[in-house]
């Protein structure tokens, strides 16, 4: 009963009507499609010097991945998490990967090569989503807040998005932040200068969706003007160029 209401509660809140929502096919090219690993419950996507990265959630099977294939959806390189964690959002600043657990209260610290872990952090609140504008590390918990944080997890500001709630996984776009809508096929486009909503990305009808209603639209890269999009679970990643 919990977990309805709160699928009901998050459908009622995004489903609020947005005069700045728009389908994916106005504002994205289709480029291409590729393979996603199907076990991969994605938390968090990002490349660096061209190699894909992703983070992979809950508890036993949490994974960072390095340099995932897009023709298979593998990866040469992985660190597994300890059963007691449950893997988020995942990002690189200043030549370090950092990926936040869910309600451990811990950020991991990796080295880029080797993906050994060298520090961990405290981090006070829930971790969902993880990104950066090169500056500060930005992460989300679930709310329509934004923290800014150094790379040591103090906080350097928060910034309140009016009109969207449970933003999830987050990536730095050409001066503004796309965040995932958690359960919803939508990506809210946000401008971290005003605090404002630019416009909602609605992607229905792009993935036939799973039978299961955690296996939602969730996984933001940007890379080469290439903006791809995956969801937990799919079987697909697709590959967006942004219309002029």
């Amino acid at each position: 009963m919990k977990k309805f209401l709160l699928i009901l509660s998050i459908f009622l809140l995004i489903g609020c009507s947005h005069d700045n929502k728009v389908s994916y096919k106005d504002e994205l090219t289709l480029l291409g499609k590729y393979t996603h690993d199907t076990d991969s419950f994605t938390q968090g996507l990002f490349f660096h010097e061209g190699k894909l990265y992703e983070s992979i959630g809950q508890y036993g099977k949490s994974k960072l991945l390095k340099d995932v294939s897009l023709d298979d959806g593998f990866c040469k390189k992985e660190y597994k998490f300890d059963d007691t964690f449950f893997a988020e959002g995942a990002t690189v600043f200043k030549n370090k990967i950092y990926v936040l657990s869910w309600k451990e209260k811990k950020a991991f610290v990796f080295n880029i090569d080797t993906l050994e872990i060298e520090r961990e952090n405290h981090y006070d609140r829930e971790g969902w989503g993880l990104t950066t504008d090169g500056y500060h590390l930005i992460a989300s918990d679930g709310t329509n807040n934004l923290y800014y944080y150094d790379e040591n997890f103090n906080l350097i500001k928060t910034i309140n998005i009016d009109g969207v709630y449970y933003l999830n996984e987050l990536e730095y776009i050409n001066g503004t932040i796309w965040a995932n809508i958690y359960m919803s096929d939508r990506i809210a486009v946000i401008d971290p200068v005003t605090e404002s909503v630019i416009k909602i990305i609605d992607f229905e009808g792009l993935y036939k969706k799973p039978d299961d209603v955690n296996k939602v639209l969730n996984g933001i890269a940007y890379y080469d003007d290439k903006i791809f999009i995956t969801g937990k679970n799919w079987d697909t990643m697709f590959a967006f160029k942004i219309k002029d």
